[in-house]
């Protein structure tokens, strides 16, 4: 995910007590930053490695937390991760988001009040295996499907063409609270829908409950 989105009339802050990932997806904005402008605060790279003094970190009650923003959690080690958790569990009344491209690890994670389990699934379609190590789309949709009594999120970021019917049965399946979309900002060169594709799978959506956020710089393909 790029810039964090609003919800509810806050901007959600981040936690990165674990950072890196191996998928290495061409249009990943974090990656970019570790090993650029970051480099300082990053000297490893994008290696996935855990930052246990993080873990000292306190969050207020009305917080809302995206956890580890720059990687994905799906690379760090159990023992790690149960760490984390206890910080969770520390923050009853603070939400925290996790998002992966791995989601089949949710089903080791505990079910949590307060814990919103997310998944970036930027299409229906195959294509991703051209820019990205990740588990194919078909096999995110069918761990967070098959995800039950947990809050779940839905990052389709960046927006890759799609099929309409498919890909709108897959989220119903899946179910989640939320579901945030956004497009390509860094001129990846990505396949991406029509403005028109879009809009009609924004609406679907929306008239079935579904809590859509619309990214900032998706307006290019909308209009």
């Amino acid at each position: 995910m790029t810039k964090m989105f609003t919800y509810q009339g806050k901007t959600m802050t981040t936690w990165n007590a674990f950072t890196g990932c191996r998928f290495d997806c061409t249009y990943c904005w974090a990656k970019g930053l570790a090993t650029n402008r970051l480099k300082t605060t990053y000297p490893n790279g994008f290696v996935p490695e855990f930052h246990p003094d993080r873990l000292k970190k306190r969050f207020k009650p009305d917080e809302f937390v995206l956890v580890s923003s720059m990687g994905d959690i799906s690379f760090s080690q159990r023992e790690d991760r149960t760490k984390i958790f206890e910080v969770v569990e520390a923050h009853p009344q603070t939400k925290f988001l996790f998002c992966t491209k791995n989601p089949g690890i949710y089903h080791k994670y505990p079910e949590m009040d307060n814990v919103y389990y997310g998944a970036t699934i930027e299409t229906n379609r195959t294509i991703t295996k051209q820019f990205s190590k990740a588990p194919e789309p078909l096999l995110r949709y069918g761990n967070m499907a098959s995800l039950e009594g947990v809050k779940k999120f839905l990052s389709i970021e960046p927006v890759m063409d799609f099929d309409l019917l498919e890909f709108s049965t897959w989220i119903y399946e899946i179910a989640p609270r939320i579901i945030e979309i956004g497009a390509d900002n860094y001129s990846h060169g990505l396949p991406e829908p029509s403005g028109e594709k879009v809009k009609k799978l924004i609406e679907v959506l929306t008239l079935h409950g579904v809590t859509v956020i619309q990214k900032r710089g998706l307006e290019r393909l909308l209009k």
